[in-house]
């Protein structure tokens, strides 16, 4: 008979220590221990030419969120343009390929067609030749 574990603290085991500030930190996740909190990064100054000197005053500083989101868009878009790009190529290129394919299956087709009607031909001749030799014998027993 299977019986459910007791929670940690009931098997001997102590319960973590945790700082107040640690605490309201963390983050639960959907099951197993709360994930612990990545300390509060202080703003990063904006990059400068070197170091200790403020940034040019004509350009604007991006946030280097606002820049990974933009090459995130941009690669996004990138992809979806190459697979367009590589439809149309394959479209044009199986167009191409059927044409090929149906101008030779119709050249083999035409040639085993005319071979057919050659041999009905040829058939037809030899019997229209015993047909009338059959003719010539009869009208010659008559005589």
């Amino acid at each position: 008979m299977a019986t459910a574990k007791a929670p940690a603290k009931n098997r001997g085991r102590p319960a973590k220590a945790q700082s107040a500030a640690a605490a309201t930190a963390t983050t639960t996740k959907k099951r197993g221990r709360p994930a612990k909190a990545k300390p509060a990064a202080a703003a990063k100054p904006a990059k400068a030419g070197r170091p200790g000197r403020p940034p040019k005053a004509g350009k604007p500083v991006k946030s280097v969120k606002a820049t990974k989101a933009s090459a995130k868009v941009e690669k996004a878009a990138a992809p979806v343009d190459a697979v367009a790009k590589l439809k149309e190529t394959l479209a044009a290129k199986s167009e191409k390929d059927l044409a090929k394919a149906v101008e030779k299956y119709t050249a083999a087709w035409q040639k085993k067609r005319s071979a057919a009607d050659a041999k009905k031909i040829k058939a037809a001749e030899k019997k229209a030749a015993a047909k009338a030799k059959a003719a010539a014998k009869k009208a010659k027993k008559k005589k």
